[in-house]
């Protein structure tokens, strides 16, 4: 949402700008290599690589970007800095057709891609996966601290084969530095609005020369949030972190290599709430409201209403001026601002560690060994029903599990891997391949505490917990090889079988009522499924390629602990139970990476198609009279786009570059079976923008070589509307968010007079536009739909010294 109709008009002119833009890049794509070829009959011999073809991870190798026949956006850390990238949810304006959404909170963050998303309460896996040096890495119900990276690279598409499953929509690689040989170093202050300051700093440590060196890397973050709590006077979404990472690099041999990495996180501060963007009325007939605006509806769960409805008063625990109304009319217009009868304190640890050994044991083989732990642990309160209202909190305030308020979800998970590979080449490098075996294990427990309604009845209607453990094993074997054909044709065919353990115990205090100690309270289901890749890949000339992929993969079925664990009697199947979602893609892709009238440019577009069965959604239906909760699987859903990235350096002076993509996603088959009750239809697909594209432009400026380097960039983003439900045209209507753009702009002056000291002044969102980011869907469950806000102006500036 824009704050003026200025705005929304140039979202939606922006919207046709794009579609038409859209059509010359795809013409281009057959151009572009018959003008790179006239260039090259006319100019000197260029070199071959262009400024932007980073070295990527993708295939689990070390591969320029331009020659992997894989859909992949990659930034290295000069790249990450100019971009102010700072957090998870700076990543969504990075790479258009990525959305990092929040859950229940502003801490609460996952990935969506390709129109493959995770649902609130589903119990499911992400199906954008995180990965730190080539190690799973999944932190859970907490945002962590982003330093001292070497590059963030974004994998589009399902990763199944080199990566596992859930990887059906992709995958996040983060990298980190190694340890130089030599001693040196950097700080960096940053400060911005809202009293943001932020210290990052690390310090490569020779221990034996050509044998051993430590990397130390520190970061320590706090600032407060932009929504207020109007009750309290505080702000939510505040940042309170601490984390620190040593790397240690041994080689005692030539042929022998280990990296031993230590991480440990502590993020404290606030969680950040959205206020109510609409709500279901109790009254007959029925409607649902953003305030001012009624549309007649019929049916609905109106939990929210139905106590709240007409509690017109002056501002206090269950009352504001208007009512429910009045208050969703008040967070309309004030976004980034709340009233809540507490704030929602936040608290996470993390530990993360990985070892990976590379043992060369051949001139063309090498095995390889990773393995990671991570113990993490949060607490997260919430208030789902965004404001004065108490329809929703996440506290319990008696018997077992009983928190008090604001109390808090609490998560503990720990998990362990271990990945052993062995990767080379054959007949003179014509044949390169990688295989190999994986585990992991993973152990989570969680207590979801539900209160309502105790700011008008003492101790609430309901004072209820969820409570369960859950287990994850899982089991695979792994193999991909890569055959040049031609000097210029490669077909690549890669295959992985997964076998899954699942399992769930109830915890004492779960809601149902199972006793922790009988055999009814621990269910468990084996799963197994493949996933595939199958390419071809045409150098048309060192600079021109294009690829094709068909690819498998799934995301792992499993038994949602927020579900009651009793046999459906429409299946026989237990009613928390859900199936494998499985996933196949088609990709057609072309790169280009060289240089056009001697200025280097990089262009990358990918056409693809994914259907998708059984997928993995969370939906609300009446049982019994009351909302209840199921994970289930929709029987088919079809997503089908392209993307387009590019960059050129047109003079000395200047580059600029573009990111566009669009996403068309839509169900196929919408009967869902629902336990206990029959089916349902879905209609809207979430999470998923129809087009989002970003632009930069950077102006170097011609001082002398003694002043340093000055240059002045600057960014914009846009995307169109979405919806954030499943269901918005049947049981939660009132969940499409509208379309936004913002603009920024950095100042870099690096380098200062010739020293190791390189200052910048930043602004993120320009023109202060008002806008949501995400929402919250609740309307089936409890009547009432929540949306966060996008982050407003910030103005800031950094300080970085090198040694």
């Amino acid at each position: 949402m824009t704050n003026s109709h200025h705005g929304y008009a140039a979202i939606k002119n922006g919207a046709r700008n794009l579609r038409g833009a859209s059509l010359a890049v795809i013409a281009s794509c057959f151009l572009l290599p018959s003008v790179a070829a006239a260039q090259a009959e006319t100019a000197e011999p260029q070199e071959e690589v262009a400024t932007q073809d980073i070295v990527v991870t993708a295939q689990r190798r070390e591969e320029r970007l331009s020659k992997v026949p894989v859909a992949v956006v990659a930034f290295g850390s000069e790249a990450l800095q100019n971009r102010n990238i700072t957090s998870e949810q700076d990543i969504g304006t990075l790479v258009p057709g990525l959305q990092v959404k929040n859950g229940q909170n502003s801490n609460q963050l996952s990935y969506s891609m390709r129109g493959q998303s995770l649902d609130p309460f589903s119990g499911t896996s992400p199906a954008v996966l995180p990965y730190l040096n080539e190690a799973p890495y999944n932190p859970g119900n907490t945002a962590t601290a982003f330093f001292d990276l070497g590059s963030i690279q974004v994998l589009k598409g399902p990763q199944g084969t080199l990566f596992g499953r859930n990887a059906t929509g992709g995958a996040v690689l983060y990298t980190t530095p190694m340890p130089g040989d030599s001693f040196g170093g950097y700080v960096t202050v940053r400060g911005a609005s809202r009293d943001y300051g932020q210290i990052q700093a690390a310090v490569d440590l020779p221990l034996s020369e050509g044998k051993a060196a430590l990397r130390l890397a520190f970061d320590a973050t706090r600032g407060n949030g932009y929504v207020t709590n109007i009750n309290t006077g505080n702000t939510l979404g505040d940042k309170n972190s601490r984390s620190g990472r040593a790397t240690l690099l041994l080689t005692p041999a030539d042929t022998l290599k280990n990296i031993t990495i230590v991480q440990y996180d502590r993020v404290k501060g606030t969680e950040g709430v959205g206020g109510i963007y609409t709500y279901n009325s109790a009254t007959n007939p029925q409607f649902v409201s953003d305030g001012t605006n009624h549309i007649p509806v019929s049916g609905l769960t109106n939990t929210l209403a139905a106590i709240y409805g007409n509690n017109d008063g002056p501002a206090a625990p269950g009352f504001f001026p208007g009512g429910v109304e009045g208050y969703t009319r008040f967070t309309r217009a004030n976004p980034y601002k709340v009233w809540l009868q507490y704030d929602l304190p936040h608290s996470a640890e993390n530990v993360f560690v990985s070892n990976t050994t590379e043992l060369e044991i051949g001139a063309d083989t090498k095995l390889k060994n990773i393995f990671s732990y991570m113990n993490g642990k949060s607490n997260t309160p919430g208030n789902l029903g965004g404001g004065p209202f108490g329809s929703l909190w996440l506290f319990k305030l008696a018997g077992i599990n009983a928190t008090g308020a604001p109390g808090g979800q609490t998560f503990r998970s720990k998990t362990f891997s271990e990945e052993l590979q062995i990767q080379g080449s054959l007949m003179d490098d014509r044949l390169n391949y990688t295989a190999g075996v994986f585990y992991s294990n993973q152990k989570r427990f969680e207590i979801i505490p539900i209160n309502i309604g105790a700011d008008v009845v003492p101790g609430g209607i309901a004072d209820i917990s969820y409570a369960y453990r859950n287990r994850q094993e899982s089991k695979a074997v792994f193999a991909q090889v890569s055959y040049k054909v031609t000097e210029a044709l490669t077909a690549t065919l890669g295959g992985r079988y997964t076998w899954e353990n699942v399992g769930i115990r109830q915890a004492p205090g779960n809601v149902f009522g199972v006793d922790p100690n009988s055999p009814a309270a621990d269910q468990s289901r084996k799963l197994s499924a493949p996933a595939w890749t199958a390419s071809l890949q045409y150098q048309i000339d060192p600079n021109n390629m294009v690829y094709f992929n068909q690819r498998g993969s799934f995301r792992s079925g499993n038994l949602n602990g927020t579900v009651a664990p009793f046999t459906d009697p429409l299946t026989g199947q237990p009613a928390n139970f859900f199936k494998n979602e499985k996933v196949h893609d088609f990709e057609l892709g072309y790169k280009f990476n060289g240089r056009i009238g001697g200025a280097p440019v990089q262009f990358n577009v990918a056409a693809y198609k994914i259907i998708v069965k059984d997928a993995q959604r969370a939906l609300y239906a009446l049982v019994g009279g009351a909302p209840a909760g199921f994970t289930v699987n929709v029987p088919q859903a079809e997503t089908k786009g392209f993307e387009v990235d590019a960059f050129a350096g047109l003079t000395s002076w200047l580059d600029v570059g573009f990111n566009l993509a669009y996403t068309d996603a839509k169900y196929t088959k919408r009967t869902v079976p629902i336990p206990l009750v029959g089916s349902l239809q879905v209609d809207s697909y979430p999470d998923a923008p129809k087009w989002a594209g970003s632009a930069n432009i950077e102006v170097k400026f011609p001082v002398p070589a003694e002043i340093g380097k000055i240059s002045l960039r600057g960014d914009y983003y846009g995307q169109t509307g979405f919806f954030f439900s499943n269901t918005n045209g049947t049981s939660t209507p009132g969940t499409h968010l509208d379309g936004y753009w913002n603009v920024g702009a950095r100042l870099n002056w690096k380098e200062i007079m010739g020293s190791q000291v390189s200052a910048a002044v930043f602004v993120r969102n320009l023109t202060d536009e008002t806008y949501y980011i995400s929402g919250y869907a609740l309307g089936a469950s409890n009547g009432v739909n929540t949306a966060y806000p996008g982050e407003p102006r910030t103005i800031g500036a950094e300080i970085s010294v090198k040694f």
